[in-house]
């Protein structure tokens, strides 16, 4: 056996141990299961209570909180790509108009005032419009003022730079949960909301600075406890897709995560009654059968036995598979929700959004490492092995950076070219981690791969049926909800 693979073994065998000692047993799921279910289902109801609880606490000090706006906004067009200097400084008595489309290449409001301005102001505001106009070129570029060669050029940055930043991120995911510091002879490191509450405070960070600097137009219909709910989903899906990890291996867990077509699908007819093309149900049916082969292939799924080969017992990489389907519930929830945000609150911006449920992530999930006592002991751990400082830092790094580059990708080339990239950055992950981490992949296993990365590209492909790939122009802000759900069906920070 090699060393990654008994690595492997050696992390899963102390994870379960415990479990495996104890003398009840469930006759329909593993103890490991219940383990996970229980924790899951305490965090949830947490979660719930303390919503429960600053929505009461806001009822009572701050009411205005909670009443929506009589302001009837038209449209949300640009609003979450910046905010004019003219714009910042007169929210007081405006009426909002917004034109199709700017000279720029972007939906930019209008501003029609109720008032008339003094003269200092607008001389003192202008100062730094050619400033702030060439910082918001590092987001927003316009296409058709540019050359063929600069937009191909920026778009194999985004390739380049995607594809590094989240092979890295799962590089160290799967080190930091499924290895031991230091290396075959240390401890695992065993507390996933560390992980969880890093990423939303660095994403947290740098929504604020989004803000301040973008200056979105506040949202003047939404209410607080409306950003829990996507918050609250958020949290447990990426606290189960790093749990599934102590149960199933890295390459069929990236994997599994294709299978999140069908909970978008399902929560999609649930929130919003959405239809879907008869493609979508074709590659989603591909996909499964895919991952079935893949996973039986790698990951020994069998319901005859369990991991150590005792028949009649559970197999615990179906424990791995429970969580992975919690996981894409869960994320599917959370990119409908937002898309039934953006439908109601026509004035709700992208940034806006982030910062708020970033705000309730990074206080849950604090809250989650204080209430199952794991801060102390992952501050403990962390400070024993400094090896696991720089990968904690690059880890949130690559996380937060990669927010910025689906942004900018989904923005500036739309979200059939962001999948591609990051259909490539899934295949890419896979063969990283088999040669880094010893995983090995037989011939089913191989056919399962065909079958899920060919249905990912014939549901591509008949999405760009008569259109062009690569647009010379900017995408408008009326495509926010399409950007939700690529975001969140093609990532999982």
């Amino acid at each position: 056996m090699s060393g990654a693979a008994a690595d492997e073994d050696d992390r899963f065998d102390y994870k379960v141990s415990g479990v495996h000692n104890q003398q009840y047993r469930s006759p329909f799921i593993s103890p490991e299961a219940e383990e996970e279910l229980l924790q899951l289902a305490t965090n949830f109801l947490l979660y719930v209570a303390l919503v429960i609880i600053t929505i009461m606490v806001t009822k009572i000090y701050c009411p205005s909180l909670l009443d929506r706006s009589s302001v009837v906004t038209k449209n949300s067009a640009g609003s979450y790509i910046r905010m004019s200097l003219d714009q910042a400084g007169l929210l007081d008595n405006e009426t909002l108009s917004f034109d199709e489309e700017s000279d720029d290449g972007m939906s930019m409001a209008d501003i029609e005032m109720d008032g008339e301005e003094g003269a200092a102001g607008a001389i003192n505001r202008s100062t730094s419009i050619t400033t702030r106009e060439s910082y918001n070129d590092l987001l927003v570029f316009n296409q058709e003022k540019n050359t063929k060669s600069s937009v191909v050029g920026r778009l194999v940055f985004c390739a380049i730079a995607l594809n590094i930043t989240f092979i890295t991120w799962g590089v160290l995911q799967e080190r930091m949960l499924t290895r031991k510091y230091p290396r075959f002879t240390g401890e695992y490191f065993n507390y996933s909301y560390a992980l969880v509450f890093t990423n939303r405070l660095w994403t947290l960070i740098m929504s604020t600075f989004l803000m301040l600097y973008l200056k979105p137009i506040p949202c003047s219909s939404s209410v607080i406890y409306e950003y829990s709910l996507p918050s609250i989903s958020n949290l447990l899906s990426s606290w189960c897709s790093y749990e599934a990890l102590n149960y199933l291996s890295f390459p069929a867990q990236t994997l599994f995560k294709a299978f999140k077509l069908v909970p978008v699908m399902m929560i999609g007819k649930f929130l919003g009654n959405k239809e879907y093309p008869q493609y979508d149900y074709i590659a989603a049916t591909i996909i499964g059968v895919g991952i079935s082969l893949f996973l039986s292939s790698t990951d020994g799924l069998n319901f005859a036995e369990d991991i150590h080969g005792e028949e009649g017992t559970h197999n615990e990489a179906w424990t791995g598979v429970m969580l992975l389907i919690f996981f894409l519930i869960f994320d599917a929830f959370t990119s409908n929700w937002q898309s039934r945000m953006f439908q109601q609150h026509r004035d709700l911006s992208m940034v806006e959004l982030l910062f708020a449920t970033n705000c309730f992530s990074t206080v849950l999930s604090l809250v989650t490492l204080i209430h199952t006592d794991e801060l102390s002991p992952a501050i403990s751990f962390i400070s024993r092995h400094s090896e696991i400082h720089f990968h904690f830092f690059l880890f949130s790094v690559c996380s937060t950076v990669g927010q910025l580059l689906i942004f900018y990708t989904i923005k500036n080339f739309g979200a059939v070219v962001f999948a591609l990239i990051m259909t490539t950055r899934i295949l890419l992950s896979i063969g990283v981690s088999c040669v880094l981490y010893g995983h090995t992949i037989d011939e089913r296993g191989v056919l399962g791969l065909l079958l899920v990365f060919g249905a990912i590209i014939y549901r591509l492909k008949r999405k760009t049926e008569g259109k062009q790939l690569i647009k010379w122009e900017g995408m408008a802000d009326e495509d926010k909800q399409e950007l939700v759900h690529e975001w969140h069906e093609h990532t999982d920070t």
